[in-house]
This record gives structure tokens, sequence and C-alpha cells, in this order.
């Protein structure tokens, strides 16, 4: 990798903690990042808009799938809790992905 953070013709995989590097990962090449942190937002209230959470204005992606040109993201909700030792509406979650390669 002379001088650059991806191989080319190579698939390019990041691991990390923060899903905020997403859009920067994706503007460099890698075609896919899997992250944690937010564990979900832990608390999801069906009733109430998502406008009306902070933590949703400070961390736009906080579970699952997500796409930029150039790369995917997918955050993954974890079993755990941060602050308060409670989740209502978003079930804990562990991820198993299947690689393969293609032709």
């Amino acid at each position: 990798m002379p001088g650059g953070l991806t191989a080319p013709d190579t698939p390019n995989i990041l691991l990390s903690h923060y899903p905020d590097v997403f859009d920067h990962a994706a503007s460099v090449g890698i075609d896919l990042t899997l992250s944690g942190h937010t564990h979900g937002g832990q608390v999801k209230l069906n009733y109430v808009t998502p406008h009306l959470l902070p933590s949703k204005a400070e961390l736009p992606y906080l579970a699952g799938w997500f796409e930029r040109p150039g790369g995917r993201l997918y955050v993954n909700r974890g079993i755990g809790t941060i602050f308060v030792p409670i989740r209502f509406g978003m079930t804990p979650e562990i991820t198993v992905f299947e690689l393969s390669r293609v032709g």
C-alpha cells in the first residue's frame, strides 16, 4: 500500500469502535467499515420523533447499514449499555458476517 490507506483491487475493510469515522473512510476508499460504540442509542421510543432525541443529532450512525459514495458502514448495537444500565426498544445484538471472495 505505497502512500495510501487502501490496496487497489482488494476489498478494504476498517474495524473502528467509533462510527463517526465512516465519512472519511468512504472518501479514502474503505469499502466496508464495521463499527459499534453507540449501543443503538439504548432507548428507542417509537412515538417520539428522532428529531427530538439529542443523541440522534450527535450520532448520525446509531445502528444498522449506511451507505455513502465509496463505502458502506454497519453499526452493531452490541450487548452492553452506557451510563444507565437499561435498554428499551433497542435489543442487544451480536452480528456474524460471512465474508467471501466473488469471482
